[in-house]
C-alpha cells in the first residue's frame, strides 16, 4: 500500500495472504526520513532503545545518504539493526505493478498496471500465484522421508490458502510426529523458512476462523517459532517448492545453538531435501484431496 510522508511515496505492508491492509495487525513501513537523509525501514512497535521511543525515524534498516523520491533508485546496501548498527544488508525491492506480459513472467496478462495470473482450463485452479505470478501452485499433498502426509488447504474449491505467496499445509497422518486429539499442525513460510508449527485445541475451528487467521498471520508477530510449538524449521529458501529443501526438527535450545536452537537434520543424506510431491494436479483427479481438506474446514 502507497501514501506519502514529507512529499515522498510512503509503503505500508500488507496481509500475506491476498495483499490487502492489516485490520488488527500493525505493518511496517518504508518511508524517506530526513533526520537521517536516507530511506528507512521500520515499525511502529519496535524500537532500538527506549530513549528513542519519540523519535519519527526509529530505523531498523537505513539506506545510504540520498535525496532520491524513488526508493527503487537508492544503492541497494543499507545499514541494519541487530543490536549493533551493520552495514553491507542487501535490500531489493520490486514494484508490484506491470507493463507487459513479461512483467507477468508470461504466466498471465498485464491489465490496468496488474498481472492476472493464468487459470487451468480444466479445473478452474489458478496455475500460478504472486504479484508477478511467480510461483507456481503449489502441489496438492506431500510426503515426509518419515512417512508423514501433509495436504494443502484450500479456502474454497478453487482457492489455495497461501501465506507469502506459498502454499499451507495441514498435517494429516504419518511419520513421527505426536500431537493432541484436538490440535492442529500448519506448515507455513514466514519469509526466510518454513515453520511446522502446533496449534493447540485450532483442529475444530470453523472455516470462518481460519480464513480470518490467515488473513491477518504474520510469522513475526504469530510467533511461528516458539519453543515446543515448532516441530520442523526449514533450511532458508526463497523456493516456492520443496525441491532439495532441507527441514530440520528443532532440539536442545541456548546461545551455543542460536536463536532456532539445536537443528536435528531430519533427512539422510543432508542436502537431499526431507519433501516430495506426492502426486501433480492432473493425478489429483482421482484422489478426493480438495473434498477432504474442504471437510476438514468445515
Amino acid at each position: 500500500s502507497e501514501t506519502t510522508y514529507g512529499g515522498r511515496p510512503m509503503y505500508i505492508e500488507q496481509n500475506k495472504f491476498d495483499d490487502s491492509p492489516y485490520e488488527e495487525k500493525v505493518g511496517a513501513v518504508i518511508k524517506y526520513c530526513e533526520a537521517e537523509n536516507a530511506w528507512i525501514f521500520m515499525h511502529d512497535n519496535i524500537r532500538k532503545d527506549r530513549n528513542t521511543k519519540d523519535s519519527s525515524c526509529p530505523w531498523l534498516l537505513r539506506s545510504p545518504v540520498t535525496e532520491s523520491y524513488d526508493v527503487m533508485e537508492v544503492d541497494s546496501t543499507w545499514s541494519i539493526w541487530t543490536g549493533i548498527i551493520n552495514t553491507g544488508a542487501t535490500f531489493q525491492t520490486t514494484c508490484n505493478g506491470c507493463n507487459s506480459e513479461a512483467d507477468c513472467n508470461y504466466h498471465g496478462t498485464c491489465a490496468d498496471g496488474e498481472c492476472i495470473c493464468a487459470l487451468d482450463e480444466e479445473d478452474g485452479y489458478r496455475l500460478y500465484y504472486g504479484m508477478h505470478c511467480e510461483f507456481p501452485r503449489p502441489c496438492p499433498q506431500l510426503i515426509g522421508d518419515a512417512g508423514d502426509i501433509w495436504n494443502l488447504e484450500l479456502v474454497d474449491s478453487r482457492t489455495t490458502w497461501r501465506a507469502y505467496g506459498r502454499g499451507v499445509y495441514s498435517y494429516i497422518s504419518g511419520g513421527n510426529v505426536s500431537v493432541g486429539p484436538d490440535d492442529a499442525i500448519g506448515l507455513m513460510y514466514s519469509g526466510s523458512r518454513w515453520f511446522g508449527t502446533v496449534h493447540p485445541g485450532w483442529k475444530d475451528k470453523s472455516r470462518s476462523f481460519w480464513l480470518q487467521y490467515s488473513s491477518q498471520y504474520h510469522a513475526f508477530w504469530d510467533q511461528m517459532y516458539e519453543g515446543e510449538r515448532t516441530l520442523y524449521v526449514s533450511a532458508p529458501t526463497s523456493r516456492a517448492d520443496f525441491i532439495a529443501v532441507d527441514f530440520f526438527t528443532v532440539g536442545r535450545e541456548g546461545g551455543k545453538y542460536g536463536p532456532l536452537g539445536e537443528l536435528l537434520p531430519a533427512q539422510v543424506p543432508v542436502g537431499s531435501g526431507y519433501f516430495e510431491c506426492a502426486f501433480n494436479w492432473t493425478q489429483s483427479q482421482s484422489v478426493p484431496v480438495a473434498d477432504t481438506l474442504r471437510d476438514q474446514q468445515r
